[in-house]
């Protein structure tokens, strides 16, 4: 019996629910759902297009700072580097269009760029140490001095210097400098378009954009001891990349995390904008000095750029 009053009770009370809600759907809440669901569309349209705006005016102020920095400074890295020969080397991953952009910054102060080497992944890949070692001993010439400590990617990076590069500017490519290169191209760890003439004296070291996730810092050691080689086997080593770069999981965090380093090779945060293009410049111009600095926006401990005094009279 108390089964059967219980479930008279719950439909009775199922009715009675239904209809007030026939009698509150056509009285004074009619259509309240409706217009919530149109009041957050409309809050939603109103923030999408601030959004928007405010994108607009990012890209509007973006465009605005690059155009002025490119009119104002226009020729102030004229003849900066006239009569250098430079090479610029690409990391795995490098962006094609700042690579693009930093050589044509380089030929506007006048330099002259000799070759753009491209490195594979295979060079740093860790699985393949155990050929790049042997190959570093196969390809070492009677001129290259390797020092004391150093390790097997300083080392590589001195051979790749000796075959592209020189101390001295006006070294042609010798015999030496030809098997070198051969060998390297050979081996699948490079290539390099055009085959040079001449050997450069200073370098740009394009690094890429960090991959998502951001691997472990010390996934470029390797990178960054081939960098200090390479500045050991030339006049001087710029590394530069985009401000992701500088970050953690970058070449350039790991490179300014490296005191040794720091203190021959230089680094530029900003090679994507042509402010950073033209302190690549001014960088290359301090390392023909025998100078180094670390420069950009992300953590750079000396500045946007070398100081006027730092390049004057170059």
């Amino acid at each position: 019996m108390i089964d059967f009053r219980y479930h008279i009770v719950s439909i009775v009370a199922i009715f009675f629910a239904l209809g007030a809600g026939v009698v509150l759907g056509a009285g004074p809440l009619k259509g309240t759902g409706s217009e919530i669901v149109q009041s957050q569309a409309d809050k939603d349209r109103a923030a999408l297009e601030d959004a928007r705006a405010d994108l607009i005016e990012a890209k509007a102020l973006d465009k605005y700072r690059d155009d002025y920095a490119a009119k104002v400074t226009a020729g102030i890295t004229d003849g900066k580097l006239s009569g250098r020969r430079i090479c610029t080397v690409t990391m795995p991953g490098a962006d094609g269009d700042v690579v693009t952009a930093v050589e044509e910054a380089l030929q506007q102060a006048g330099g002259q760029v000799t070759t753009r080497v491209s490195m594979d992944a295979k060079l740093f890949d860790p699985g393949q140490r155990q050929l790049v070692e042997p190959l570093v001993n196969e390809l070492v010439t009677a001129d290259i001095d390797f020092p004391t400590e150093s390790n097997t990617y300083q080392r590589a990076g001195m051979i790749l210097a000796r075959g592209v590069a020189a101390r001295e500017e006006g070294k042609p490519v010798d015999t030496d400098a030809t098997k070198i290169v051969s060998g390297l191209s050979d081996s699948k760890l490079l290539s390099l378009k055009p085959t040079p003439k001449d050997r450069c004296s200073l370098a740009v070291v394009i690094a890429a954009k960090p991959p998502t996730p951001a691997p472990d810092n010390s996934t470029y050691n390797d990178a960054v001891d081939f960098a200090e080689g390479l500045d050991l086997g030339s006049a001087g080593v710029v590394v530069a990349g985009v401000p992701e770069s500088a970050q953690n999981g970058g070449l350039l965090k790991t490179l300014r995390g490296d005191s040794e380093a720091t203190k021959i090779v230089s680094s530029v945060d900003v090679a994507n904008m042509p402010t950073g293009q033209q302190t690549v410049v001014f960088a290359l111009v301090e390392q023909a000095s025998g100078k180094a600095g670390q420069y950009g926006a992300v953590a750079a401990k000396n500045g946007v750029a070398p100081s006027a005094d730092q390049v004057k009279g170059n």
